[in-house]
């Protein structure tokens, strides 16, 4: 479960009580754009190897987590369902979106995705503490069809073993990224460039007090949770000389640094 979700549920809890990086053979992305308080996309996007850009055009930091909805349900009875139940309904699975993006930031995902009733959610809070979703950001889409594309080839992978993030050099530039999970667990993949003298405490505080003033965070993305075994690929735009934070928000990897040169 993600970490706003798990947030989102305890606050209802309380109420009730540059080159390279397309790979071969890859399609042009759907684009997601996510602003106050809505996602803009397609109703219906190809199956198979699918490739996603989100895009934040608005002004507050947004989430983009990425469900699967079976039984014929829909995102509006998911998400009752989902907090009738603490987050667990059997026809809900939790596949893993973009973590969390500040505004003006995009990254593209690259992943498999079956054939079936997908959803979008933001659970991030707004100024006043409201969750995105309760103010109307949630879509609904279709995954149809096999898009017959291939992977991307990286350019550099990033592996969570046991340990942590094993991080490689990373040339600057437009940059396709093999996000390999072998931690035997599921940690996120929360990527951010601090601002100097911040830290993650202080963004986190900056969250809680309503957002006033300059964030102490960039935050561009990257992946939240998914199986140990697999790998998912992030294309994005990294800085020259500007240093990069991985981390495993909120789990128990130690977080890793890298300044792409």
């Amino acid at each position: 479960m993600n970490r706003w979700l798990a947030a989102a549920l305890a606050l209802v809890a309380l109420a009730a009580a540059g080159c390279g990086g397309s790979g071969n053979g890859t399609a042009e992305p759907a684009t997601v754009e996510g602003s106050e308080y809505a996602y803009v996309m397609p109703d219906e996007i190809d199956g198979g190897v699918v490739s996603m850009r989100f895009r934040n055009t608005g002004k507050e930091p947004h989430e983009f987590a990425l469900i699967r909805i079976g039984g014929g349900h829909t995102i509006d009875e998911t998400i009752r369902d989902l907090f009738a139940n603490d987050g667990k309904v059997p026809y809900v699975t939790d596949i893993g979106g973009v973590p969390l993006l500040s505004p003006g930031e995009e990254i593209t995902i690259t992943r498999r995705l079956e054939p079936g009733t997908h959803g979008l959610l933001c659970f991030f809070p707004s100024p006043d503490g409201k969750p995105h979703l309760d103010l109307g950001m949630k879509r609904e889409f279709q995954v149809t069809g096999e898009s017959g594309t291939t992977m991307p080839t990286p350019d550099a992978v990033i592996t969570a073993t046991a340990d942590g993030y094993s991080v490689p050099e990373i040339e600057a530039g437009t940059r396709t990224i093999e996000l390999r999970n072998e931690s035997g667990k599921e940690p996120s993949w929360l990527l951010g460039i601090l601002q100097p003298g911040s830290t993650t405490k202080d963004f986190e505080a900056w969250i809680e007090g309503g957002q006033k003033g300059e964030a102490p965070a960039r935050i561009v993305g990257a992946m939240q949770s998914f199986p140990s075994g697999q790998s998912i690929f992030v294309t994005l735009d990294l800085e020259e000389g500007t240093t990069y934070r991985l981390e495993d928000d909120p789990g128990g990897l130690p977080a890793a640094e890298f300044t792409p040169r």
